[in-house]
């Protein structure tokens, strides 16, 4: 059996801030899968197509060079309509091969997938054992978390390939990828090279926009995580870690330990994490600190104690305040995200988050259009409600409106979207202090090209 998986390109448009800000990283998802098959005998090969710029008659022409028995693509929203393309490339190429999708979008839509002729199994939730067995030649109804056609219908299996134990699960397959090709976000990082890891699966939160709500919260032992960056410091030259899951310090023990075992083993990493402010303490951003942590993320979302509880973001105001006096006090550099757009914005609620996003002073901003993705409890509200302005997923990229609600016009939606960078960044400490904090020139090239993004 061979087996290909690959990371289809982005579908972002020209005029999206993320076009410029978004860093490209190793697609831990598809390297998990690979090394779990490569430790069951089964060798996996990996395309990436968002390295290299890669064009889509390069794509094509690498897909039809490789004949492969079975052909495994990342399917999440912002790239399905490309993961679909690449889906009829190999179709046509290779009529005879099984095409299988994963991802949190055919994990929500798994029909949407299986009505296209080029698709013949989606895996919902996570594909380790999934994937494996279907490589290894089982029977379709008897795979948990499989989607499958047969005689012209649909079958849904039960369960959805949830790993329990994450220490079982071998590291990522760097070694099919060049890791000298990736880089993080444009300032969320300090050295290159730089790649990304994850500690956890699931997230303590239950936000109604976050597909990660629906996910058993499960964590990797210290130890793992440890021997897995000292690999990569060692045999890689990984200087920075960006670590991606939703809530990184949700267990504090696991997160000491961790520290303890970095400060006392003497790997030459930095890195990054994302928190929620009510899982931070002094103590802890102090440990972490020493442990080599230089920039932490908390999610704000809103000003509006009201908007916060419509989407179940349950933090108050005060403790996002605290968090962020608290890392900085710590010597940490904190981004924060803002979001609007949600369930009961007007137009007076995005300027109280503008104002407090500015009192608030993050050295990073980060504004995003609320994007209800399918499988969310947001999207199943809009879509009732008769909200959703559009089910063209290539629309659902953080930066254009996708819902029209009655309490705020779209075009005031954008308008104040683009008012609250400029409001953030063209203050003049903040300019300077962005050039001074770029890594490389091509950090400077892409801070212009945003700015310029944000004038327009």
């Amino acid at each position: 059996m061979k087996v290909c998986l690959i990371n289809p390109p982005w579908a972002t448009k020209s005029d999206n801030i993320w076009t410029k800000i978004r860093g490209t990283l190793p697609p831990l998802g598809l390297l998990y899968l690979a090394a779990y098959l490569e430790r069951e005998g089964i060798d996996a090969d990996i395309l990436d197509c968002q390295t290299g710029l890669r064009s889509w008659q390069e794509i094509e022409n690498e897909l039809r060079r490789g004949k492969y028995d079975l052909y495994g693509i990342t399917g999440t929203t912002s790239i399905i309509s490309n993961a679909y393309r690449i889906a009829g490339i190999i179709k046509a190429a290779h009529p005879g091969a099984k095409v299988v999708m994963g991802g949190v979008h055919v994990t929500a839509l798994p029909e949407e997938a299986l009505a296209k002729d080029t698709v013949d199994f989606v895996i919902r939730g996570e594909g380790e054992k999934a994937l494996l067995e279907l490589a290894k030649g089982g029977a379709p109804d008897a795979i948990p978390g499989l989607s499958y056609k047969s005689g012209g219908k649909m079958f849904h299996t039960g369960g959805y390939g949830v790993m329990a134990d994450l220490d079982a699960i071998p590291f990522p397959a760097f070694h099919k990828v060049d890791l000298k090709a990736y880089r993080p976000a444009l300032n969320s990082y300090r050295r290159l090279p730089a790649i990304n890891m994850m500690t956890t699966r699931g997230c303590p939160g239950r936000c109604t926009f976050c597909n990660s709500a629906n996910i058993p919260l499960r964590r990797r032992s210290a130890d793992n995580i440890y021997q897995e960056m000292k690999m990569l410091s060692e045999k890689y030259g990984i200087k920075e870690i960006s670590f991606y899951d939703d809530t990184f310090t949700v267990f504090h023990d696991n997160i000491n330990r961790l520290c303890g075992l970095l400060l006392a083993g003497g790997i030459d990493l930095t890195w990054s994490c994302f928190a929620r402010v009510d899982t931070v303490t002094p103590a802890l951003l102090g440990k972490i600190k020493a442990a080599g942590c230089h920039q932490v993320m908390f999610g704000i979302e809103s000003a509006s104690p009201e908007i916060l509880k419509n989407i179940r973001k349950n933090i108050e105001l005060e403790k996002n305040k605290a968090a962020v006096k608290m890392a900085k006090e710590a010597g940490i550099t904190v981004r924060c995200t803002f979001m609007f757009g949600n369930p009961g914005e007007t137009e007076r609620t995005i300027d109280e988050t503008i104002r407090y996003s500015l009192e608030l002073d993050p050295d990073i901003a980060l504004y995003n259009i609320t994007t209800p993705y399918p499988g969310t409890e947001m999207f199943g509200w809009a879509k009732e409600k008769g909200y959703l302005l559009s089910e063209n997923w290539d629309d659902y990229d953080l930066s254009e409106p996708v819902m029209r609600l009655p309490t705020i016009p779209v075009e005031t939606l954008k308008l104040k979207y683009k008012e609250a960078f400029r409001a953030f960044y063209f203050r003049p400490r903040v300019v300077f202090k962005k050039i001074f904090d770029m890594v490389t020139l091509k950090d400077l090239h892409t801070l212009r090209d945003m700015i310029g993004r944000v004038i327009r």
